[in-house]
């Protein structure tokens, strides 16, 4: 009754498009977040997280 069955669950192939777009949405926020770290209004503001990591190429 339990175990192995004739016909398995599929779980990948109906997530398939939830996995791929989370995973556009991750990167697209985390470029998005770099770019504004790195823009002109807060390259030199305190509470910038890249300046107090002691980045020095801004």
């Amino acid at each position: 009754m339990f175990g192995l069955r004739k016909w398995s669950t599929p779980v990948l192939r109906p997530a398939g498009p939830f996995i791929v777009g989370g995973v556009a949405v991750f990167y697209l926020v985390a470029k998005m977040q770099d770019a504004m770290i790195n823009s002109d209004e807060y390259k030199n503001d305190p509470r910038n997280p890249a300046v107090a990591a002691g980045k020095k190429d801004h």
